[in-house]
């Protein structure tokens, strides 16, 4: 039996999406790394850490853990990059193209404010796994959101609106 592939996947807006793919997997893979007891990973693991803690203020406490390894980044950081991947593989599979609006963005990053602000002035006590559902809603939004403004200039640029 033959399959044959719909052209969007020999297309330069398959292979732009397929990249933010990628490079968000390996992110998401780094920042999980000290999980995966090798000894590569041992060897890495100092500027890994250094690596993940320009993008993270890396509180153990409000980190996952996994036996006695803490991820590099917390609670809520790991819910934003998990979010971002979750919507890039989606997106890699889906053929259509994005009309993300700002409206969405705003609305999708207002649990993560309030999950902030709530915290901030003291009226609930922190929860890793709220942290991280608002940080995976605000993640997927501002992924959908660049990478609709990245695909649009594209499309005027280059021209290659039908490539669909």
């Amino acid at each position: 039996m033959i399959l044959f592939l719909e052209p969007y996947f020999f297309t330069r807006i398959f292979f732009l999406r397929l990249a933010f793919f990628v490079l968000g997997l390996t992110w998401i893979i780094g920042l999980i790394s000290p999980c995966l007891d090798t000894e590569f990973l041992h060897s890495v693991y100092p500027f890994l850490k250094q690596t993940y803690s320009t993008v993270c203020h890396q509180n153990e406490s409000k980190t996952f853990h996994c036996g006695q390894s803490a991820f590099f980044v917390c609670a809520r950081c790991t819910g934003i990059y998990a979010g971002a991947v979750i919507s890039s593989f989606i997106i890699l599979i889906l053929k259509i193209k994005l009309q993300f609006k700002y409206k969405y963005l705003l609305l999708l990053s207002i649990p993560m404010l309030s999950d902030v602000i709530l915290y901030s002035i003291g009226l609930y006590n922190y929860s890793k796994i709220v942290s991280s559902i608002s940080g995976l809603l605000f993640g997927s939004s501002v992924f959908l959101y660049i990478l609709t403004a990245i695909e649009k200039s594209l499309y005027t640029k280059n021209n290659f609106t039908n490539e669909y």
